[in-house]
């Protein structure tokens, strides 16, 4: 599991959406499940995805959820 932090649930339940309609399937947690304004998106990988398929799910991923430094 890798956590992607969105941090309010509006956001975090939007970015979920769009993910979902660009192919990318990921469990929004929200409150209770978290603390307030620490929600997050949880990605899981499974034994049978290939290199080539987690690559285009970390591009739709990158292009929805910009990199912030």
């Amino acid at each position: 599991m890798v956590p992607i932090y969105t941090y309010e649930e509006e956001n975090t339940l939007r970015k979920a959406r769009e993910l979902y309609d660009a192919g990318v399937y990921v469990n929004p947690v929200i409150t209770p499940a978290c603390a307030e304004h620490e929600c997050l998106l949880r990605t899981s990988c499974m034994a049978t995805l290939t290199e080539a398929l987690v690559e285009e799910a970390d591009d739709i991923i990158a292009s929805i959820i910009p990199h912030e430094e």
